[in-house]
């Protein structure tokens, strides 16, 4: 015997603007859940380049951030004690100009975990051992960890913002009928596209 079951579904502009906003809620978690890191890393690339360099390459990858400028940059956002940003290599004032790096200072190596590993200083980059130059190294990059955490924060809310959202779902996702009437999802068995 065939079962024929219908179900009213409806898109975002049809809710009542209470099950308007609980829709666009649960939009917003599911871009959270499925937030692409990589994106936001690409990003964040791209923003440390201008940081560096004053130059603005858009998105670039974190294979030619490592290549280009000897750095990789680690991060996490996620509203808890854990989140940061740190970036791990070679910084080089020839190939990062714009940083705010600290008078004779050159080159700093850092690591992730352990933060700056090597201060060079003068024109044959030797090893540093002034104190008050391996302090303002360590500031410099403890500065620029802030910022890229910064950043990446506003890119993960960028991406999960109601008008990126929304502008996503009209253009992208395809399926736009698929909530309740009270703005919950209806089985995604029953979303479809919208017909003009």
């Amino acid at each position: 015997m065939k079962v024929t079951a219908t179900r009213d579904v409806f898109t975002l502009s049809e809710l009542s603007p209470d099950a308007r906003q609980k829709a666009i809620g649960l939009l917003r978690d599911d871009a959270w859940e499925c937030l692409d890191s990589d994106m936001v890393s690409e990003d964040l690339a791209g923003q440390f380049v201008f940081y560096a360099t004053g130059e603005h390459p858009g998105a670039i990858s974190k294979k030619q951030l490592e290549r280009d400028y000897g750095v990789r940059i680690w991060w996490s956002v996620a509203y808890c004690q854990s989140d940061h940003a740190t970036i791990e290599g070679y910084l080089d004032r020839a190939t990062t100009p714009k940083l705010s790096w600290p008078d004779g200072v050159n080159a700093i190596r850092v690591s992730e975990r352990l933060g700056v590993q090597e201060v060079c200083v003068g024109d044959d980059y030797e090893w540093c051992c002034d104190a008050k130059q391996w302090d303002a190294a360590r500031d410099m990059v403890r500065n620029l960890n802030g910022v890229l955490y910064k950043y990446a924060r506003q890119a993960c809310e960028g991406y999960t913002d109601e008008d990126y959202l929304l502008d996503v779902y009209e253009n992208c996702y395809g399926l736009q009928r698929r909530f309740e009437a009270d703005g919950s999802y209806a089985p995604t068995d029953f979303w479809q596209e919208v017909t003009a």
